[in-house]
């Protein structure tokens, strides 16, 4: 029993060191304001992410940090998907000004900061996304969110674009994640 006991430990330790470098995209909460149904998502970037990613930035990679947000509406056969929301933070490193910058593609705002990691710490959440006009909805279905987080990588030198086709992208399991079954009327309620 005691051996089945540590044969159990490290097979559950050695699982978690597998998926160490898991990105998830977690919705924080949904709500209404004015009509209109609003989510706030968030993730966490680990030292190791954030390492790979600092990497790549200072080599003259592009990073790109891509959200998406769907809201699904629960049927009996098939779900069906209302609405899509892709959303993406640019991340590079200006080697002119020498500051790391982010390019948020609601507003095309760039930020700029000399600290990589405080610029990342920021774009972990985003609030107020704008989803869908609640009257287009019917209060009584039955609804749910999709989230998901991808990376991307882009050569910011076009003329090296030979060499970096060798270089190989860190690849990081990233699954869907579902929210709560929700209808319009519960969010009404818990918004008051």
């Amino acid at each position: 029993m005691k051996r089945l006991y540590i044969i159990l430990i490290l097979i559950s330790s050695i699982s978690a060191s597998l998926y160490s470098y898991e990105l998830r995209l977690n919705l924080s909460r949904s709500y209404i304001y004015n009509n209109i149904l609003y989510a706030d998502v968030k993730t966490y970037y680990g030292d190791s992410i954030y390492q790979n990613i600092k990497k790549y930035i200072d080599n003259g990679i592009i990073v790109f940090i891509n959200f998406r947000v769907d809201l699904i509406k629960k049927n009996l056969l098939l779900d069906e998907n209302v609405r899509e929301i892709y959303i993406y933070r640019k991340l590079y490193y200006d080697f002119f000004t020498k500051e790391y910058v982010v390019l948020n593609s609601e507003t095309m705002r760039e930020t700029r900061n000399t600290d990589l990691q405080m610029l990342v710490k920021n774009i972990s959440q985003i609030n107020r996304i704008e989803v869908i006009n609640i009257n287009k909805l019917n209060e009584n279905s039955r609804f749910l969110f999709k989230t998901r987080l991808s990376i991307q990588f882009q050569n910011a030198y076009p003329y090296l674009s030979v060499f970096f086709n060798i270089i190989t992208p860190i690849q990081y399991r990233i699954k869907w994640l579902k929210s709560w079954e929700f209808n319009i009327k519960d969010l009404y309620y818990n918004n008051m």
